[in-house]
């Protein structure tokens, strides 16, 4: 029996609500998305079209066709089977490459985009709740050309200003592929329900179907009070290995949650120049964006 793989991707932007348009589609009974490897281990995103260029940088991923293919060994009768990894847009040359020779021409595509400005800042403070970003944000645009060839041990995240240059990736995909939906973060934040169900018909899905959209998924905003508590919650030490063995996962996740709360501080607005700066940066690529999508997004820049 021939094993049935994606038929759709959403392929990025990297923190622009791509999180939660995973979960609200995934609860479709139409829909199949993979949460789960074989081994029972959660799969955020497989990475796999672009694992030769990912692997050596990041830890979680799949990095064989034959687990890729494993992690769609529990479709049904799903009519849509997807699976999200925002890279695909950054990578796009070669992912698109990939896709076309394991998935097919006529795989259907996903793209959210959020104001490359906020986008930027996003990353950064996500980047920065580990140990990867040891940098302010405004020291990190500064020193971001050739920052990942200096460093093979860091995430592509760290790209705050390339990866916002939209244009150039967008119009690649258009090119490649018939079937390109683009979702913008705004419409996505303020109309949930209704993108979500203008992707239900993109994906030719019924729409009467009762999602959860009061769950929000992946959210940002905090920032670490100090480096020791970060260091507790995100390092492997004696105190986790004690608590994982003597607290059961669903209490662990619930007091994780509560701790992280009273650990963190709200993250501080963007400084006024680093954002005029960036958005004379982003002003020509938003320019032609706007034209590839057939969309006003030069407030993006104002």
């Amino acid at each position: 029996m021939k094993k049935r793989l994606p038929n759709f991707l959403i392929v990025g932007a990297a923190k622009s609500g791509t999180s939660s348009l995973h979960n609200y589609l995934n609860q479709h009974k139409d829909i199949f998305m993979p949460s789960y490897n074989n081994k029972g281990m959660k799969v955020k995103e497989p990475r796999f079209l672009i694992k030769d260029l990912v692997e050596h940088r990041l830890h979680n991923g799949i990095w064989s066709w034959e687990e890729y293919q494993s992690l769609f060994d529990s479709v049904k009768k799903e009519k849509a089977i997807g699976e999200s990894t925002v890279l695909y847009l950054y990578y796009y040359e070669y992912a698109i490459n990939n896709i076309k020779k394991l998935l097919g021409d006529d795989i259907k595509i996903i793209i959210m985009l959020r104001s490359p400005t906020d986008r930027a800042y996003s990353a950064f403070q996500h980047v920065s709740r580990g140990f990867k970003e040891q940098h302010s944000f405004e020291e990190a645009l500064e020193i971001e050309e050739g920052r990942l060839d200096r460093n093979p041990e860091l995430t592509p995240m760290v790209m705050y200003k390339e990866m916002g240059m939209y244009s150039k990736m967008v119009q690649a995909y258009k090119n490649a592929f018939e079937n390109v939906h683009i979702i913008l973060y705004e419409d996505f934040r303020d109309n949930t329900k209704e993108e979500i169900m203008k992707t239900f018909t993109f994906l030719e899905l019924s729409k009467d179907e009762n999602i959860d959209f009061i769950t929000q998924h992946n959210v940002g905003g905090k920032r670490w009070k100090n480096n020791h508590i970060k260091y507790i919650f995100m390092n492997q030490n004696p105190i986790k290995s004690i608590l994982k063995i003597l607290i059961p996962n669903k209490i662990r996740a619930s007091l994780r949650k509560k701790l992280v709360n009273i650990s963190t501080n709200k993250v501080e607005e963007m400084n006024d120049q680093t954002r005029e700066k960036l958005n004379s940066i982003f002003k020509e690529d938003v320019q032609k964006l706007s034209k590839i999508i057939n969309r006003d997004v030069t407030h993006w820049t104002k």
